[in-house]
């Protein structure tokens, strides 16, 4: 019994995109100069990320509920394997959960828990608003690493630091457009949409050449990743979780740019979590 709830839990948290979280906040905190700095700092606002986008994936289902309960009644909430109370109790606890464990950042903690919750409450349901706010989080939670190690005025001097926001932000905005009609089985995307994550990917290419700030190689690998689930004619909810997945290694070649090839442990540790996304994959689902 105890086991059941918590693999409802696990899955109405979506675990396989848990492990995506991580990586965004060390982006921003490598491409900052991270590594000359203390590093509790950064697990601090790691763990209150982690909290503030599970936050936003329990209050998304609890908005979408009665959508939820015709069009996906397997989901934790419309099957009874979870209560509605129990998620409407956990959800402001975990955002405050992550207020408390930012609060050497709290402004931006503040402003991305904001955007969380009107993603769910409004955007969500206006079109074109919320993908815009969807990438916006993300873009956010890369900026929440950086202001960890730096001021606003040093981000905002950074190019490479913005464009890899702008880069995750535009990432996101293409997976959530993939992501329109997955309730829809019978919906497959086109082929620019699915193929437009893999050329954003090898636009870093010309991207990391003119910079000079790491090998050509990484990103191409990257995209090669990509290739097999883009190939299969897979459903829309199997194609989003790939992609949403894939961010990983799109973290690790983003935070490459900013590390020696000594240090290597951070790319090492989000590919772990790389394999655990895709292992957890095979029981959970991530969309």
């Amino acid at each position: 019994m105890v086991a059941q709830k918590i693999k409802a839990w696990l899955e109405l948290l979506r675990l396989p995109n848990l492990f995506t979280v991580p990586g965004d906040v060390l982006v921003g905190w490598c491409l900052m100069g991270g590594l000359a700095h203390d590093t509790w700092p950064i697990c601090l606002t790691i763990m209150a990320s982690l909290c503030l986008y599970a936050t936003g994936l329990l209050l998304n289902d609890v908005m979408d509920v009665r959508v939820d309960t015709r069009e996906r009644p397997q989901r934790p909430i419309p099957s009874g394997r979870v209560s509605l109370r129990s998620v409407l109790a956990v959800t402001p606890l975990l955002g405050t959960l992550g207020l408390v464990l930012a609060w050497q950042n709290w402004p931006c903690a503040a402003t991305l828990l904001g955007l969380v919750v009107f993603y769910d409450v409004i955007a969500k349901r206006i079109p074109g608003l919320g993908v815009l706010t969807m990438g916006t989080c993300r873009g956010a939670n890369v900026l929440f690493g950086a202001l960890c190690v730096a001021s606003p005025e040093a981000i905002l001097q950074n190019r490479l630091m913005l464009v890899a926001i702008g880069f995750f932000v535009l990432y996101t905005l293409l997976i959530s457009i993939v992501a329109r009609n997955e309730a829809d089985s019978t919906v497959t995307p086109s082929q620019w949409i699915r193929w437009s994550p893999v050329l954003l990917t090898l636009c870093l290419v010309p991207l990391f050449w003119i910079t000079g700030k790491s090998p050509l190689w990484p990103p191409l690998l990257a995209a090669a990743l990509m290739l097999p689930f883009v190939l299969l004619r897979r459903n829309i909810p199997a194609l989003v979780a790939a992609h949403i997945r894939h961010m990983i290694p799109l973290q690790i070649v983003w935070c490459m740019i900013a590390l020696s090839p000594d240090l290597f442990f951070i790319p090492a540790t989000l590919l772990c979590l790389w394999v655990l996304s895709t292992i957890s994959s095979l029981f959970f689902q991530g969309s």
